[in-house]
């Protein structure tokens, strides 16, 4: 009887792994003991996959930043920093979000500093930190202080251009936990932070956006929120690291403008204003990931999908699940493939009533893409 069983098990486990490489994708993570699912992902150049768990939606107590080895999470560079402390909240991880591994493996965290529960966000709790992934030292640790935060900024993903300033530039999105959306510019060697195109329309929800979760048509509302929404969240950079693109998660513009102005902290606000590039339409989506040939990567949340958008503006399906696709988050590229988080955030309980339909466990996928 046990032989029957592992041999029908071994049969269900095949036809499955047919089934998935068909739609286009390998799972290489299912993830059960975070709550809620993870968001941010980076791969560095020998595979190393790490995530981020914030606190944001659910204050949990749990790691929050992990690399994924050998089947399971292990936190990420210690237990010190990962778990909730009673430290000074610049002593530790509060709520990473967006991730970025740039070209000497150095591993960039954007904590938004936010609780679940806790309307402020404490002084030292918003940061940008980079951790050196083999050593596991921290390197860098720029505090976003005021006046350029706010408890309403929702810092949600970053990009580092090691092209400008003495040790590079760090650009975050900052998609709004309030009605504040803007971009933030951070020299790394001064720490100095400045925010840019506040409240501006290619940075803030677009009037009107409608969207279809699951098969169900839902309204923009910021009074009475029935999915996530915001203003900018994905980034994207180019090869040469001379364009930054974004888009907003409650549209469907990709926006551009060239780093030699962005990074420059001195530049006015109308001469960036002036020098923004309305890129065309893009699938709504939550973050994005680019390639060394100027690919960029959505995941489109409506279409439960993996797109890819080319140099000429043509747009390719990659992979569709509407199963398993609940809400794309967290994209990144490395070595021929798209890894992906699978995040079920449209099923919070804050969205739907106060029942929490998320259904765990959590996936990551990788995606061949062909460059």
């Amino acid at each position: 009887m046990n032989r029957i069983i592992k041999f029908l098990l071994m049969v269900f486990l095949c036809f499955t792994n047919i089934l998935l490489a068909q739609k286009g994708y390998e799972v290489v993570a299912k993830v059960t003991t975070q709550a809620p699912d993870m968001s941010g992902i980076a791969v560095s150049s020998d595979n190393r996959i790490f995530l981020g768990f914030p606190r944001h939606a659910d204050n949990h107590k749990q790691f929050a930043l992990a690399e994924w080895v050998n089947g399971k999470p292990v936190p990420f560079p210690s237990d010190d920093y990962v778990y909730p402390s009673d430290k000074p909240c610049k002593e530790w991880l509060v709520s990473p979000h967006g991730m970025y591994i740039d070209q000497n493996d150095i591993l960039w965290v954007l904590d938004d500093g936010k609780r679940s529960g806790q309307k402020e966000i404490p002084v030292g709790a918003a940061k940008v930190v980079a951790i050196d992934i083999k050593s596991k030292k921290i390197i860098h640790s720029l505090v976003i202080d005021k006046p350029v935060l706010s408890d309403d900024a929702h810092y949600n993903d970053l990009r580092v251009d090691l092209t400008h300033g003495k040790n590079g530039t760090v650009y975050i999105a900052n998609s709004g936990f309030g009605e504040r959306y803007s971009l933030v510019v951070i020299d790394v060697a001064t720490g100095t932070a400045k925010e840019v195109l506040l409240n501006h329309y290619s940075t803030s929800p677009d009037p009107g956006f409608m969207c279809f979760l699951e098969g169900k048509p839902l309204i923009y509302n910021f009074k009475k929120q029935t999915f996530p929404n915001g203003g900018a969240d994905g980034l994207a950079l180019s090869p040469d690291s001379r364009k930054l693109y974004w888009t907003t998660i409650s549209g469907r513009k990709l926006y551009s403008l060239p780093t030699d102005l962005l990074s420059d902290l001195t530049a006015r606000e109308q001469q960036l204003k002036d020098a923004i590039k309305c890129e065309g339409e893009h699938p709504a989506c939550d973050g994005l990931a680019e390639d060394e040939s100027g690919t960029i990567y959505f995941g489109a949340f409506e279409q439960q999908s993996i797109i890819s958008r080319n140099n000429d503006g043509s747009y390719k399906l990659l992979a569709r699940d509407s199963e398993n696709f609940v809400w794309p988050d967290g994209l990144a590229y490395r070595n021929g493939y798209v890894y992906v988080t699978l995040g079920q955030w449209n099923r919070l309980p804050g969205f739907n009533s106060g029942q929490d339909l998320r259904k765990p466990p959590y996936l990551i996928v990788k995606i061949k893409v062909d460059n």
